[in-house]
């Protein structure tokens, strides 16, 4: 598992080639390029973003791990939400 910032796909948004979603991180909802998964997500799946790019698929408990990963490294849950930028349009 890499270190990103867990979220929970709301939908994927028409358009852009299907590459965007988005995605709620800690009540935040923000879109998220998903071109470099290898299969899209369905809504309600975790990602892990890095950058505006969800790069892995997880599961509830491993977006759990990776929140508490980051509170380890001194970041608060509600830290990880508001630095993530924003990726697409």
């Amino acid at each position: 598992m890499c270190l990103g910032i867990p979220g929970r796909v709301v939908e994927i948004l028409p358009g852009y080639g299907d590459q965007l979603a988005l995605v709620d991180v800690e009540g935040a909802v923000r879109k998220v390029n998903i071109g470099l998964l290898d299969e899209p997500p369905e809504p309600g799946q975790w990602v892990l973003i890095h950058m505006g790019f969800a790069v892995e698929l997880t599961d509830e408990a491993g977006g759990e791990r990776a929140m508490s990963g980051l509170e380890l490294m001194g970041r608060s849950r509600g830290d990880a939400a508001a630095d993530e930028p924003e990726s697409g349009p």
